[in-house]
């Protein structure tokens, strides 16, 4: 379960956008939307902020609010549990086997399918495959680089993504920071981030 999750929410909901042909990379226009991610039967949606490949993700699960922080320019992800005060802090290198890593990096190959309208965006649909979890991805992405949809299946199974109420614009830098008294505990070199609550 929990690596289909990380899949659903690092290779198929991490924001791309074409440099090449069909090389995919982190956009540079910031946004903020609503974001439902489906897998194996678990529904995750939430406030997702995008500015400058930082990435701020809020959901709820059976009542626990989580906030995950991406911040690739410091290598580290942080997750945050606000109702308990408790936040964990992982290095970039060891959540790279969940598909973020070569995004940030030397982008990622795809090919590049057509055009089509969703959610009143125009977008390119691209596919991905990632050989090494066995996993195929279509990301529908728009002319400035935001990934509005994406769907695909791996090895563990089935997963989608799909942002609306779409808003460009610059985000608060403050969203991608812990709030003032809170410290992160550091997970060690090779630790598995904690599973997601059923």
């Amino acid at each position: 379960m929990r690596s289909i999750l990380f899949t659903a929410l690092f290779t198929a909901a991490v924001s791309l956008q074409p440099v090449f042909a069909a090389t995919l990379t982190p956009p540079d226009t910031a946004y903020s939307a609503m974001r439902v991610v489906e897998a194996q039967g678990v529904t995750m949606n939430g406030k997702v902020y995008y500015d400058r490949g930082n990435e701020r993700w809020e959901t709820t699960m059976q009542g626990v609010r989580q906030v995950t922080i991406l911040l690739p320019g410091e290598k580290k992800m942080v997750m945050y549990m606000p109702d308990m005060g408790m936040a964990m802090e992982m290095n970039m290198d060891d959540v790279a086997d969940y598909g973020i890593g070569e995004i940030y990096d030397e982008g990622i190959e795809a090919e590049e399918l057509g055009k089509e309208t969703v959610e009143g965006e125009r977008t390119t649909k691209y596919r991905i495959d990632r050989a090494e979890n066995a996993a195929t991805v279509f990301v529908w992405l728009t002319r400035d680089g935001i990934p509005v949809k994406a769907e695909g299946a791996s090895a563990d199974g089935k997963f989608s993504m799909a942002l609306s109420e779409l808003q460009r614009g610059a985000q608060d830098a403050k969203l991608f920071r812990l709030p003032d008294g809170v410290t992160a505990t550091k997970m060690p070199a090779g630790g598995a981030p904690p599973a997601v609550p059923r």
